[in-house]
């Protein structure tokens, strides 16, 4: 921009058009409802908000992918879900709903008017936790899927271990917890991981 003695004047970044909104921490959430989610999370006030990664709105409120959570709620109450916490899931088009399984076996789901960037994101955080991921067989083409995911909102997280059966086999049945439970010490000793 030129100023009025002729010379070049730099406008600051908050006077361009637009400016702020886009790249900004809250991703165009409004004040209310960002400040509803912050709260929830329970942070020293020393920290600063976690960035929000893709968000979606849902038909009570909005959905909040960020580096370490699955977010949803609105002004009134929020529920939060570690990437880590998450066994399976993903996004149906048919149904609109973001479905995830954690380990135990609870299940969720959120609906999505508008999905944007939240499926993709979903996916990459889902994986991003992942550490190390090993199949061992059991009976013939069946076996243990031996999963250690690390918590992504805190550096220093131990790795938490899992293992999962395959389609067809029972944890009641003899000898695949013995074996699972070799399994599982064998792959820790192995990448030297307690």
């Amino acid at each position: 921009m030129i100023g009025d003695n002729g010379a070049m004047v730099k406008r600051p970044r908050s006077a361009l058009p637009g400016a702020g909104r886009w790249w900004s921490r809250t991703r165009g959430l409004p004040r209310e409802v960002h400040e509803a989610f912050v709260a929830s999370l329970d942070l020293p006030s020393s920290s600063p908000a976690p960035r929000i990664l893709a968000r979606a709105e849902t038909p009570d409120g909005v959905c909040i992918g960020g580096p370490a959570l699955l977010s949803y709620g609105n002004t009134a109450h929020w529920t939060h879900v570690g990437w880590h916490q998450i066994e399976r899931g993903g996004w149906n088009v048919e149904t609109a709903r973001l479905r995830w399984t954690l380990y135990g076996g609870q299940q969720g789901f959120v609906e999505l008017s508008q999905p944007g960037r939240l499926p993709e994101l979903f996916r990459e955080r889902v994986a991003a936790s992942i550490v190390l991921e090993k199949f061992v067989p059991l009976q013939g083409g069946r076996g243990v899927t031996i999963v250690g995911r690390r918590d992504l909102g805190k550096s220093d997280a131990p790795i938490i271990w899992h293992t999962t059966l395959g389609r067809g086999l029972s944890w009641d049945a003899d000898g695949v917890q013995e074996v699972a439970d070799t399994a599982l010490a064998q792959v820790q000793a192995e990448y030297d991981i307690a």
